[in-house]
């Protein structure tokens, strides 16, 4: 008969339009995928070319603190006959004394930012006679007047001094001379680095019971140098003269 054709399986049987919707989302669900990855890929492109910018690596590291290694202690005596043990513990404690007060010198003058070129702010390093002469020594002392101008940061390398202190006989430190040499890596403005030394000699006294700086002849050097070199990796390290 004409009608047996229409039975309810025939009837039931899906049409093609089910195939096609999924298909289309599937090749919506890929489209976005190709899209979200050329832009994630674009993104990295535009971080690299702004950190690399210009040929600088920009670091946002934060410098080191200084830290005076010590080369040595000797007490002169001021009398001949006396404890040497006790001023040579005397000579050993006062130069411990000494770098502490170096390391918070040239934290201050040279590797923090906020008081370079700030004389005020070492003022206490010193005795009162002294204090009159840091105006006039400020790019000594310090990084400069102007150090914001032209660097970035300054990041300490190794520093050393040696220590001779007078004794009386008793080994009571009187007064104590530290022959010092600080050294730094400067980053400039510009991108480009320099690596700064101080050399010299400091004369140290007792002040209300702290070491203070009441002479001091003392020379910077700055000359360029290349940029540091990648954690992990070694590079020939320029040193300024």
């Amino acid at each position: 008969m004409a009608t047996e054709d229409k039975t309810p399986l025939r009837e039931s049987r899906p049409s093609n339009s089910g195939r096609t919707t999924k298909t289309a989302d599937r090749s919506k669900v890929a489209r976005n995928r190709i899209i979200g990855g050329v832009v994630a890929v674009v993104v990295v492109l535009i971080a690299i070319f702004l950190l690399t910018r210009g040929g600088r690596v920009i670091d946002n590291t934060p410098p080191g603190t200084v830290d005076f290694k010590l080369k040595g202690s000797t007490f002169v005596p001021t009398q001949l006959q006396g404890d040497k043990k006790a001023q040579q513990d005397a000579a050993k404690v006062t130069a411990n004394d000494l770098r502490v007060r170096l390391d918070v010198l040239f934290d201050t003058a040279y590797v923090d930012p906020d008081t370079w070129g700030d004389t005020g702010k070492i003022k206490d390093l010193f005795t009162g006679s002294a204090q009159d002469q840091l105006d006039g020594d400020i790019k000594t002392l310090t990084l400069g007047p102007n150090a914001g101008d032209t660097y970035d940061s300054v990041d300490p390398r190794t520093s050393t001094v040696k220590v001779r202190v007078l004794t009386d006989a008793r080994g009571n430190a009187i007064r104590a001379s530290g022959a010092l040499t600080f050294t730094a890596l400067a980053t400039h403005d510009d991108g480009t680095y320099s690596a700064v030394t101080v050399m010299g000699t400091a004369i140290f006294v007792q002040d209300s019971g702290t070491w203070k700086i009441e002479a001091y002849s003392l020379s910077r050097s700055e000359k360029p140098t290349t940029a540091p070199a990648p954690s992990g990796s070694t590079s020939p390290t320029a040193e300024a003269t």
